[in-house]
């Protein structure tokens, strides 16, 4: 029974690496064939760094991190400063920042580069802000609303800003970035299964003679099959590995422009590339796919084929 085992494994370890090397024979066709299918997988690969990347970022911004009062028109610096060391005393607050109109005023010069045009008004038009940063327990955007609620019941305090709406802004493009990737890949995958589908037919019907002598001579179907079958997932495998390394350079071509785009928005976000699992992930994928398309393809087409 060992010795069937070892004969077992020792026909398909043959067949595969005959079917390797019959797509050497080949190199003209085969390579516009992995082509198409490396390029076939770049797309969903790159899409889902894409809704990936966008997606951390995501969760890096999900919860706001600090609230901005704005004080009464006319209230007096002594008491804005008093209320900012009430405020201080909050065990959901773990800082208060207090700009002063003034400072306010220096510092818009400094970052808009307006200053001539500010120099032109007769009085600051500024009022007094404070930045509040809630403590680690109330970070979440729930809760930081309801400490926003809670502010505004002091009576010294104009408005309190909540910057969640952009938060809201980009959670829908996660959102649409996530969508997005999905039905490209969708298509793209389905895509790769007719390519390798309709690459095994025509190579069937091209060796039909040789099919055919084999069912006389008493070739079951299944014997016949696995060569394409090996063809099959050898096409998905070369086609996920060509993907990957598509996708790598894709994402050290896009780095240095996220890199500069992050530093903008004083951050040092960098691209995230695919990881040895999601790889795997790729590969397994593709190879599931040109096995799939091998056996159903090739399979329906060799049932055709009888002996004359």
């Amino acid at each position: 029974m060992a010795r069937n085992k070892h004969g077992f494994f020792a026909i398909h370890k043959q067949q595969a690496v005959a079917a390797l090397q019959d797509l050497f024979k080949r190199p003209l066709g085969n390579v516009l064939t992995l082509a198409v299918l490396a390029l076939a997988l770049t797309l969903p690969a790159t899409f889902y760094l894409l809704a990936k990347n966008v997606a951390l970022v995501g969760q890096a911004w999900e919860s706001p991190t600090q609230l901005t009062l704005y004080i009464e028109e006319g209230i007096a610096e002594p008491t804005a400063n008093r209320l900012a060391g009430e405020l201080r005393g909050w065990s959901e607050i773990e800082s208060v920042e207090y700009i002063s109109p003034d400072e306010g005023l220096q510092q818009f010069r400094q970052n808009a580069g307006f200053d001539q045009a500010l120099s032109l008004l007769d009085e600051n038009p500024l009022p007094a802000v404070m930045v509040i940063r809630p403590t680690e327990n109330w970070q979440s955007s729930a809760q930081a609303t309801a400490l926003a609620a809670k502010l505004r019941t002091e009576s010294a305090i104009a408005e309190v800003r909540l910057d969640s709406d952009w938060l809201q802004r980009l959670a829908a493009i996660k959102q649409l970035a996530i969508t997005l990737a999905t039905i490209v890949s969708g298509l793209m995958l389905i895509a790769v299964f007719l390519i390798v589908g309709n690459t095994l037919r025509l190579q069937v019907l091209n060796q039909k003679d040789e099919i055919q002598v084999m069912k006389l001579v008493g070739a079951t179907d299944q014997f016949i099959l696995r060569p394409y079958l090996y063809t099959g997932v050898w096409y998905g495998l070369i086609g996920g590995i060509s993907a990957w390394v598509l996708t790598a350079i894709v994402t050290i071509l896009l780095d240095s422009a996220v890199a500069t785009l992050a530093g903008l928005y004083e951050s040092s976000y960098r691209l995230v590339g695919l990881s040895w699992d999601e790889t795997l992930i790729l590969l397994m994928i593709a190879a599931f796919l040109g096995l799939g398309a091998a056996r159903l393809s090739a399979g329906r087409h060799l049932k055709e084929i009888e002996p004359v």
